[in-house]
């Protein structure tokens, strides 16, 4: 039966059960904080400033991705971000089945700071380290710090797994590994 995982599913998901199946989150700040109820927070590893225009096409072949700047971290590990979007590269690595589809939601602290977050469909087969967009609405800005949880990524178990081939290839496969 389909459905999103709860967290005892989730455990066995995260611990690999054979050679060459990797767990389902790696490199977690602290997974006792994180692993929910009905899925697992990821956290902020980076984050950069748009510099120039994308190109989007019908195929990835004819699209540019805009440049980005990486925004530092002070001593304290803050950083203050101006209303704008921003692009966020997250601490953990994602490794999906294919058997499963990740969601992701904003955690509700970001809303209530006047912060929402942009981000797509995690496909079956998929491994990488995400990144998302994050948005600051809130006119007097926002201090982020390194390692902040910023999204809940929810897990939906697929009626049927895809078959060997049909799971994700795309270009985002592998990113930043």
């Amino acid at each position: 039966m389909s459905g999103f995982l709860t967290k005892n599913q989730l455990l066995s998901y995260l611990q690999p059960s054979r050679a060459g199946v990797k767990p389902l989150v790696e490199d977690m700040v602290d997974a006792q904080v994180q692993i929910q109820p009905a899925g697992i927070d990821l956290s902020l590893q980076k984050i950069f400033s748009f510099e120039t225009a994308a190109v989007l096409a019908f195929t990835q072949a004819h699209t540019t991705l805009p440049t980005y700047r990486e925004l530092p971290f002070d001593e304290a590990g803050q950083v203050f971000l101006p209303p704008a979007p921003y692009k966020v590269l997250l601490n953990e690595i994602v490794n999906l089945p294919r058997n499963l589809v990740g969601i992701a939601r904003p955690r509700s602290t970001l809303a209530r700071s006047g912060v929402g977050v942009v981000t797509a469909l995690w496909d079956p087969g998929y491994s990488g380290r995400s990144e998302i967009m994050l948005q600051v609405h809130n006119p007097h800005g926002l201090t982020i710090t390194r390692n902040t949880r910023v999204i809940q990524l929810c897990f939906w178990e697929l009626d049927e797994p895809l078959r060997e081939g049909e799971a994700y290839t795309g270009r985002y496969q592998l990113e930043n590994l």
